[in-house]
């Protein structure tokens, strides 16, 4: 944990509500996050998709939704 008691972020300190941009694009932002959660399990697994979508608590199906959702390898 940081000085401040809050866990270190991953991919740097995240900006303030006053240094981020107004308005966000909400749905490409969740799209964003969505993409990289399935990356990074997909490479932890090995890209073992079944794997891979129970690390995430979703069914193989619905892994394969996201994928082409997104336009991932599959």
């Amino acid at each position: 944990a940081s000085a401040s008691g809050s866990a270190p972020e991953e991919n740097g300190p995240r900006p303030s509500e006053a240094e981020r941009e107004w308005p966000i694009d909400f749905r490409s932002r969740v799209a964003a996050f969505e993409q990289s959660l399935i990356e990074d399990a997909l490479a932890a697994s090995q890209f073992r998709q079944t794997v891979a979508a129970e690390n995430l608590g979703l069914t193989y199906h619905q892994l394969r939704g996201l994928l082409k959702k997104y336009g991932l390898p599959k």
